[in-house]
């Protein structure tokens, strides 16, 4: 009972300090654009954070976004361009019941109390449940869509993806086993999306070669014994990637085998999000491979 009430007091306490400059007949959006400047919108649809952000992106007017978070603009995000001029948000309860959007799109950021809040405050809010699969990322796509009203262009979205899909598909399979690698020395094991995407470009997997599953540190013994024929090559250009000193990313083989061997460089905005991009990702590989000599033999 105790608890109860204090936290009916902290969420009091919340939206009246969220609400000390807010008209109730009119809220208004108090986010920040690119020049800094602070501007009024009626309330619309705000993402809370990455990912949530490229489903706002891909499915939404522009008219109709309050704000998207810091992240949607940066180059990682795949739909950065989209998000060039719109408000951005830090994602942080405060900040949301201020503008006071008709729907909040999250997928983790918020805070565990994050739909509570948001609920008292009647805010609407959804959460897309996480991604395992192509299949389910596209029906991730169909969910926000209803929820933004936007059916039919979600359904657009989703035929077209689907097609693209099955084109991949139904292009001739290549013998070049593919190796995946970050700075981190980590690697993507069978079960990951990235090795599904791999597959989906129509390679097959060092990993899956290895036994390797999931996400896991790179096996150098291995990898020396069965060669791979190209590296896959993710994040190495982003700035805010830190490496750690222990990291394999740094052993002398792992250099060699990004000196010594064919390398796509493949774009940290085509990996956003569980493969929710997959469609682009594979294409983006097979596309690379082929001005690297690596599809010589087989009719595209």
């Amino acid at each position: 009972m105790a608890l109860r009430l204090h936290q009916n007091k902290y969420l009091k306490r919340l939206m009246l300090a969220a609400s000390v400059s807010v008209c109730a007949a009119f809220p208004v959006v108090q986010a920040k654009d690119e020049a800094g400047q602070t501007g009024t919108k009626a309330p619309g649809f705000v993402s809370i954070d990455f990912c949530a952000d490229q489903f706002l992106l891909a499915l939404a007017d522009k008219s109709d976004i309050q704000a998207v978070s810091f992240e949607g603009p940066l180059p990682r995000s795949f739909y950065a361009d989209r998000a060039q001029g719109l408000a951005t948000v830090r994602g942080v309860m405060e900040e949301i019941l201020l503008m006071r959007p008709r729907l909040v799109l999250r997928t983790w950021r918020g805070g565990p109390r994050a739909t509570e809040i948001m609920d008292s405050a009647s805010i609407a809010s959804y959460q897309p449940p996480f991604a395992y699969s192509l299949e389910s990322n596209l029906d991730a796509f169909l969910a926000v869509g209803e929820k933004l009203g936007k059916t039919g262009r979600a359904e657009k979205y989703v035929a077209a993806q689907k097609r693209r899909i099955a084109a991949l598909r139904a292009l001739p399979k290549s013998a070049a086993k593919a190796v995946y690698m970050t700075p981190s020395g980590f690697t993507a094991g069978t079960g990951t999306f990235v090795d599904n995407i791999i597959k989906l470009a129509g390679f097959g997997s060092v990993a899956e070669e290895a036994g390797i599953v999931s996400w896991a540190p790179l096996p150098l013994e291995k990898i020396v014994l069965s060669p791979p024929d190209f590296v896959v090559a993710a994040f190495f250009g982003d700035d805010d990637v830190l490496v750690s000193h222990w990291s394999s990313g740094r052993h002398g083989v792992y250099k060699r085998l990004m000196g010594d061997l064919p390398v796509i460089n493949i774009p940290s905005s085509y990996l956003s999000c569980s493969g929710a991009f997959a469609a682009e990702a594979a294409e983006f590989i097979r596309a690379e491979a082929g001005k690297l000599g690596l599809l010589k033999g087989l009719a595209e």
